[in-house]
């Protein structure tokens, strides 16, 4: 299921980037654990964002990682 609002949106845009940059730190080797990535979903949710003009936050894969690390702000 997609997102619905605005604000919906905007969240699932940060927290796919924020799930990439996850994956492509695991993939280099500088993380290990934290949850599954599905990647083609993130790269979905991403592209069918930027159709509706929703873009990451410049602050999103910061907020995203805190979360992870179970600090949330």
């Amino acid at each position: 299921m997609n997102p619905m609002t605005p604000a919906e949106w905007q969240e699932a845009v940060d927290a796919a980037s924020g799930c990439l940059a996850l994956e492509a730190a695991r993939l280099y080797g500088l993380v290990t654990g934290g949850p599954k990535v599905n990647v083609a979903r993130c790269e979905e949710i991403l592209a069918l964002g930027a159709e509706l003009g929703v873009i990451p936050a410049e602050d999103a894969i910061e907020h995203f990682m805190e979360v992870v690390a179970g600090r949330q702000t």
